[in-house]
């Protein structure tokens, strides 16, 4: 009899990220061009199936990656972000197309129609802002699974806003991330 063993599964590693190093770890996702064909493959959009993708391209990123520079970045962003990262910044946090919807203001028309282009810069900024408050989260409290439910906390800190809440603007994804360091520095959650 032959015994098969499967192969572990890849796990997050979590460590301290600064802000250019979870920005380094945000792009190199919403630019993985691997990831994007396997999207582009899905018979169905459903944000479940994107979140395994995106879960295990995550997994495969390096465990370091060069701080990334802000010039860089802007720069980026005013390039555009691919139009499938709007589907990864959904599943990162939010349960269903009708709720993307909603977050991005956009029809499931509208984010169809984008798949295989590029997003103008507010829609590429705020598909960063998830990714940023998301992985910082992933980070701080050790998972995917408790930065997604941390996403969705009512939090007195944040004035009782939920982060979710808080990333559609700047200078709410701010006051997230301000929140995220002063938990990881020992405040309370």
């Amino acid at each position: 009899m032959t015994w098969h063993v499967a192969e572990p599964r890849p796990v997050y590693q979590v460590q301290a990220l600064g802000p250019a190093l979870i920005d380094a770890r945000a792009l190199a996702l919403l630019d993985n061009a691997a990831l994007r064909r396997q999207l582009g493959k899905l018979e169905k959009v459903e944000l479940a199936s994107v979140w395994r993708l995106t879960e295990q391209a995550l997994a495969r990123q390096p465990a370091t990656l060069p701080p990334l520079d802000p010039i860089a970045l802007h720069q980026r962003l005013l390039d555009g972000l691919a139009g499938e990262t709007l589907l990864v910044a959904s599943a990162m946090f939010l349960g269903s197309l009708a709720e993307a919807e909603q977050f991005f203001g956009m029809s499931f028309k509208t984010i169809k129609a984008r798949l295989g282009g590029s997003l103008d810069t507010a829609a590429s900024e705020r598909v960063l802002r998830v990714a940023r408050v998301f992985l910082g989260a992933a980070d701080m409290l050790g998972s995917f699974e408790a930065a997604r439910a941390y996403m969705h906390a009512r939090n007195f800190a944040l004035g009782g806003a939920t982060p979710a809440e808080l990333i559609r603007t700047g200078d709410g994804e701010r006051i997230a991330l301000d929140e995220l360091q002063a938990q990881a520095e020992g405040a309370p959650l």
